[in-house]
């Protein structure tokens, strides 16, 4: 089993290397699959991120569905770690949140409860549905209080997945249903 700390910093390594032809290419791919996954499930409200640090470029799946009848979440960061979710409305409503990730900030968060698919960024993942994320536990907390039937769907490079139960993790760690790359859309289910 890979140690969280090695993992953590030889996967960001790996990913800040990334060229920006490699980037878009392999997240135009992911997001054609993302929006499969959508329309396969029939998804009203979905969570998505703003990429960092060479993550995949989740904004364009987000374009793809922009103007279909799915209600879109973005997350906020708070000073304490935690996550809260805010509708997305357009690119210029966007504030830099706490850690300096563009966010929507509103009135109202939205109720978590209401959010069918999370799109969660990682480090790296393995088949088995565990992730690697940056060590402050945000997404953890925050999809303990989602309903109990939300999708959770790690959206990776293809070089961040392990093999089948690789990567350390803990009782705290929430476990990926799905994960989407480049290579397509991979049942964790399966892999247990």
């Amino acid at each position: 089993m890979y140690s969280k700390i090695i993992v953590r910093q030889e996967m960001l390594n790996k990913r800040l290397n990334l060229k920006n032809e490699e980037i878009i290419y392999c997240s135009d791919i992911i997001s054609d699959f993302i929006r499969v996954f959508i329309k396969q499930r029939a998804v009203k409200s979905a969570a998505f991120y703003m990429s960092i640090k060479n993550e995949v470029k989740i904004e364009l799946a987000i374009d793809r569905i922009l103007y279909e009848n799915i209600k879109i979440n973005l997350p906020y960061c708070k000073k304490n770690s935690d996550i809260c979710f805010y509708k997305f409305k357009d690119t210029r409503t966007l504030v830099k949140d706490n850690y300096g990730i563009l966010s929507p900030k509103c009135d109202k968060e939205t109720d978590i409860s209401s959010i069918d698919v999370f799109f969660i960024p990682g480090l790296a993942f393995d088949r088995a549905g565990n992730r690697i994320g940056y060590g402050k536990g945000c997404y953890d907390k925050v999809l303990t209080g989602s309903k109990k039937n939300s999708i959770f769907v790690g959206v990776c490079y293809n070089f961040q997945i392990y093999d089948k139960k690789e990567i350390e993790f803990t009782q705290n760690d929430i476990k990926m249903h799905y994960l989407i790359c480049e290579k397509g859309i991979i049942n964790c289910s399966d892999n247990v």
